[in-house]
């Protein structure tokens, strides 16, 4: 998925309120007129409500420079430190980003916010050891926050402990149903541990939320059951829905791949647009997909050499990195 762009499906809560910085980016909110600057000799409090009227209309820097007043007023205000690195993450800077928020949890060893935004970008930067750390303090100052469960079984998953990762997956759709993630990767776990049809179940339910990335693995599972006209019906079904898929996006172009209906060579030349994170992942996916198609169409001796490609990329925080590397150590069909 595109521009949640290190973990596609990692999730960066982000809440408004008096220490927690509005991200209008992705929630599409309405843009508002810009609240205005504090008088001179206003607290620091001030300063961050105005830094958080500003990101919410998109104006970072600005946001950035009113966190920045903000702690020189008062160098001890934690929700500063939170906010200032609530925009730093969305400036894609994870080192600025996790710096400030080392600096809110000294100030604040409570704020479970400032744990969950951290460990998620120890995750995108592949530290999945402090990651789950962070997460399983969120768990423990708020054991109901079913995103902390999901992300730390992500972590999990990503580090290779399945039935681990799997009982986190589970504590998360206990508290919140219609966790539509949380299907889509106890499906990749259930799909790794060889229980086909339980990971089906979860894939098309994932899918029934809309996500593309869940309709991809339904077509595979589907073809792996020996189902290649179903799996091509489905994935058709859900390419046509604009809620899932939208014109010329780069989920459509793998769907488009796997239907057949555009070339290796095309998806590809697709995979390298962009900027360069966001290349490395999608040539991840588009080369674990084409893996995946010759695979399941018999090629046996040209699979193994994409899913190499995969992981030559280096994306290893994208899901086909695992899945890649997971389906190179299966042994070739003679």
């Amino acid at each position: 998925m595109q521009q949640m762009a290190f973990w596609k499906y990692w999730l960066l809560i982000a809440l408004l309120g008096s220490s927690q910085l509005a991200t209008p980016a992705r929630s599409q909110q309405p843009a508002h007129a810009p609240a205005p600057a504090p008088s001179p000799g206003a607290d620091a409090k001030s300063w961050v409500d105005f830094g958080i009227s500003n990101a919410a209309n998109g104006d970072l820097d600005a946001a950035l420079g009113a966190f920045d007043q903000a702690i020189q007023i008062n160098p001890k205000y934690a929700p500063a430190y939170f906010c200032r690195g609530k925009a730093h993450a969305q400036q894609q800077k994870p080192d600025e980003a996790i710096a400030d928020f080392n600096q809110a949890i000294q100030l604040d060893p409570a704020d479970t916010e400032a744990y969950y935004q951290r460990g998620s970008l120890k995750g995108q930067k592949g530290d999945f050891d402090g990651a789950a750390g962070d997460f399983s303090q969120v768990i423990k100052l708020d054991p109901k926050y079913a995103p902390a469960y999901y992300n730390l079984g992500h972590v999990y998953y990503f580090q290779g402990k399945l039935d681990g990762a799997l009982d986190e997956i589970n504590q998360a759709l206990s508290l919140d149903p219609n966790f539509s993630y949380c299907y889509f990767i106890r499906g990749l776990i259930r799909h790794a541990q060889e229980h086909r049809e339980e990971a089906l179940s979860d894939f098309q339910k994932s899918a029934g939320f809309n996500f593309p990335y869940a309709a991809y693995w339904v077509w595979i599972t589907e073809t792996e059951n020996g189902q290649r006209g179903l799996a091509r019906q489905d994935l058709s079904n859900a390419l046509a829905k604009p809620e899932s898929f939208k014109p010329d996006d780069w989920p459509s172009q793998i769907a488009n791949f796997l239907l057949e209906k555009i070339t290796q060579d095309q998806l590809l030349a697709q995979a390298k647009t962009g900027a360069n994170a966001e290349s490395n992942s999608r040539l991840c996916e588009a080369w674990f997909y084409i893996g995946m198609a010759k695979r399941l169409s018999g090629d046996t001796k040209g699979a193994p050499d994409c899913f190499a490609k995969a992981m030559a990329t280096g994306a290893k925080g994208s899901e086909e990195y695992v899945e890649a590397n997971r389906q190179a150590a299966v042994p070739p069909t003679p």
